[in-house]
């Protein structure tokens, strides 16, 4: 079995084999291989770091991000960086190595917490960067607004406009957050790697919008008007309220609700919550639970709880709000359970040492990558 090939296909985010994948664990159990192997780790960031960082002008690089079902934009050109220029890099690398002539160089973006950014989709396919720069849009008589405070607003110019339904979008990349005020006055804040789709006004009878990612809702009342929040396994109806909806591919899609009620709809069965409720899909079936609204909301008012979590769940977490990705040198660890509390604006430096004071894990940050290791066992 060729290690070189198993390395490629791990940092190219390939699936490997359960051989594959118990055979690269041996070898990366060898501390000699560490090194190498995290040199190989920050080419791939700096493959990212020096194309999209260094060479492409900021606004240039985001108009090239088309919205797509899976909206993280750095992941997008990683899968390219990975199928086009990964393989040929670390061929150089190996090669390198052997010979020991060469020093990889490789460049290394600061991480910085999340910030409030994200990109407008137009009905026309324009796509507009949202961060920090005011902007006003004229869509189909919708003046659309990038306020100084960093949210996005639809407000109708007229009463002219066209009764065809036309739609936008909004993504917010990793290590993004927005806020949005719809045409019917809803608020939506959405979280990193979030992607929502919505009709520029509400002429139909119903409200109706569609989510991947998380989003929290502040619904504006119109009963005869229902608001939905498509999703591919649920619908959420509301006709005002308050909720909150997680609807990542790698989770269970949940919905926190905060003050109202709201009505879960699936397969023609139709589940009611009440605040304080949550509604899981596990196993396809809805499970409804009572949860700690405040720490499902946390990242809404600008902080990170976590009760007995799963650590594989919370460096979720933390690697789509600082934009790192992390590597697992025990696998045993993901399943750890620990509870934490700090704010989203802390640096990763103050997260790293909140974590390492349960004496359980050493977590080490290079370049854009993140090494958990288990110390719970020395």
């Amino acid at each position: 079995m060729n290690i070189e090939e198993i390395i490629i296909k791990q940092l190219s985010e390939e699936h490997l084999s359960e051989e594959e994948s118990a055979f690269f664990d041996k070898w990366y159990q060898d501390s000699s291989n560490w090194e190498y192997y995290n040199d190989l780790l920050k080419i791939r960031s700096g493959i990212i770091a020096s194309q999209v960082k260094e060479r492409i002008d900021k606004r240039r690089a985001w108009n090239q991000v088309r919205p797509a079902h899976k909206i993280s934009w750095i992941r997008i050109l990683l899968k390219y960086a990975a199928i086009m220029i990964l393989p040929l890099s670390l061929g150089f690398f190996f090669l390198t190595r052997e010979n020991k002539q060469e020093k990889v160089v490789y460049a290394e973006v600061p991480v910085q917490p999340g910030k409030k950014q994200a990109v407008l989709t137009l009905s026309s396919g324009l796509q507009v960067m949202l961060a920090d720069t005011i902007v006003h849009v004229n869509e189909k008589g919708m003046v659309i607004s990038n306020l100084p405070n960093k949210e996005l607003v639809y407000k109708i110019m007229n009463n002219t406009m066209k009764t065809e339904t036309i739609y936008n979008t909004v993504t917010v990349p990793r290590g993004g957050e927005y806020k949005l005020v719809l045409a019917d006055g809803t608020t939506v804040w959405l979280n990193s790697d979030s992607h929502i789709r919505y009709p520029v006004t509400f002429s139909s009878n119903t409200r109706q919008v569609e989510l991947e990612g998380e989003a929290y809702f502040e619904v504006t009342k119109d009963v005869e008007k229902p608001f939905i929040v498509r999703m591919n396994e649920y619908n959420v109806r509301v006709t005002g309220t308050q909720f909150n909806v997680r609807n990542y591919s790698n989770e269970s899609l949940a919905t926190t609700l905060v003050e109202g009620g709201v009505q879960i709809e699936r397969r023609g069965k139709v589940d009611e919550l009440r605040p304080g409720q949550q509604a899981v899909l596990e196993n396809n079936e809805i499970r409804i639970r009572v949860v700690n609204v405040d720490e499902q909301v946390a990242w809404r008012h600008g902080a990170f709880g976590f009760t007995q979590c799963r650590l594989e769940n919370i460096m979720e977490e933390l690697a789509r709000w600082y934009d790192v990705d992390v590597f697992y040198m025990n696998q045993q660890v993901k399943d750890y359970h620990f509870s934490a509390w700090f704010k989203r604006s802390s640096s990763i430096n103050e997260v790293i040492s909140i974590l390492e004071k349960t004496k359980r894990i050493s977590l080490d940050l290079k370049g854009r990558i993140l090494t958990v290791k288990d110390i719970s066992r020395n």
